[in-house]
């Protein structure tokens, strides 16, 4: 009976020092479960911001910089742009923002945090090196006219209405 005993608390401890954190810092990589990268937020770039000037309505903040992720009923003039992105394998988390400021429906004021230009956000989403230079596109055939058949070089001819005809 007690070796029954030893072996079903020994299964126990097991299943229960499964659930914990730091049992799970000790595990080898390929036993780990998978974490996946969360984003959450508005993806500001530095160009986006370099584009915002004093002066401009509303509506186009709202489609230069998208629908602001968080608006407050208490501070109508104040429109706050949220970025967090944490990788799964990591325990750090990067945060921006970028506070926008309305006077009379018009761009009075921003402030930012420092922004990564176009292709370091799109490294950092993708979970490349983020001051790599992105990909070149894939060499392709030269562009061909939209009349030309691409498998014989064959013109196209567009079919005329029974009216075109009757002229």
């Amino acid at each position: 009976m007690p070796r029954k005993a030893v072996r079903l608390a020994a299964a126990s401890a097991a299943l229960l020092l499964a659930g914990c954190q730091s049992f799970a810092d000790r595990m080898p990589g390929f036993l780990k479960p998978y974490e996946p990268d969360v984003q959450q937020g508005n993806v500001v770039t530095k160009e986006m911001v370099e584009q915002l000037t004093p002066g401009m309505s509303r509506e186009q903040v709202r489609f230069l910089l998208g629908t602001p992720a968080l608006t407050s009923v208490f501070h109508q003039e104040r429109w706050d742009y949220v970025y967090w992105l944490k990788r799964g394998n990591s325990k750090d988390a990067q945060s921006r923002r970028l506070i926008v400021f309305f006077k009379d429906n018009r761009l009075e004021k921003f402030v930012a945090d420092p922004m990564p230009n176009e292709a370091m956000a799109d490294n950092l989403i993708l979970g490349r090196d983020p001051k790599s230079l992105p990909k070149p596109p894939p060499s392709a055939e030269p562009l061909r006219s939209r009349d030309v058949d691409p498998q014989t070089e064959v013109d196209i001819i567009a079919p005329k209405s029974p009216a075109e005809g009757m002229k």
